[in-house]
């Protein structure tokens, strides 16, 4: 991913951290913030990327939980990236109708991923239990954008979508790791240092999607 930077009129260093030719995604701050996904990826870190990772992160659903099956992969992008964080939500549905409309809402936003650009998170081993049971991952690539962002689950834009299907995602069992170097998952009980440090900036980080037609919304 190539990259920008200027000085906008409030003083703050602006990163271009993405561009397409509808938008573009910045990262906004006075602390000169430079995003992990666009230092730690393939050839200048010595993390693993998500081609090791997202395997991993199949066997070890798959062992997790016996007996379902594997729906999908996630969003194809990002691959030579090495993912900080994830996050497993489980959710329990009473009917086919209710599993087969959420894939359905995961889809549509996995395409809006692919067509508007998001280097910060992806849908990852997407995992069913017959009628009733749905497992989804959400792979992280920055931990302040994980730390702002880690809860949105539980905010008022997915408590809609999640209304499509009949699901409150406060009765979802939500599971947030971090990956070590080798990319292995750990529980993530109380900040280490990096996320402690990750933290105190976050309020100052802002994270931006920028349109032609010049309206903004955080992303």
């Amino acid at each position: 991913m190539s990259t920008k930077k200027h000085i906008d009129v409030e003083g703050k260093q602006v990163i271009i951290s993405a561009s397409i030719p509808t938008e573009d995604v910045l990262v906004r701050s006075k602390t000169g913030y430079i995003p992990q996904y666009l230092t730690d990826i393939y050839g200048k870190t010595d993390r693993v990327c998500k081609d090791v990772t997202l395997l991993r992160l199949v066997n070890l659903s798959l062992k997790d939980f016996p007996g379902y099956e594997l729906v999908s992969l996630g969003t194809p992008v990002n691959f030579d990236v090495a993912p900080t964080h994830l996050t497993r939500v489980e959710m329990h549905f009473n009917d086919k109708d209710q599993v087969e409309k959420c894939l359905k809402e995961i889809n549509t936003s996995d395409m809006m991923i692919r067509l508007r650009v998001q280097p910060a998170w992806d849908w990852q081993a997407i995992i069913r239990n017959g009628h009733d049971d749905v497992v989804l991952h959400v792979g992280w690539y920055d931990t302040v954008y994980f730390l702002q962002f880690k809860d949105v689950f539980l905010g008022d834009l997915h408590c809609r979508y999640s209304a499509k299907f009949g699901f409150d995602p406060k009765d979802a069992k939500i599971t947030h790791f971090r990956y070590d170097e080798r990319g292995h998952l750990e529980m993530i009980e109380s900040h280490n240092e990096n996320e402690r440090k990750a933290d105190a900036m976050k309020d100052q980080v802002e994270f931006l999607r920028v349109f032609r037609d010049g309206s903004v919304e955080t992303t």
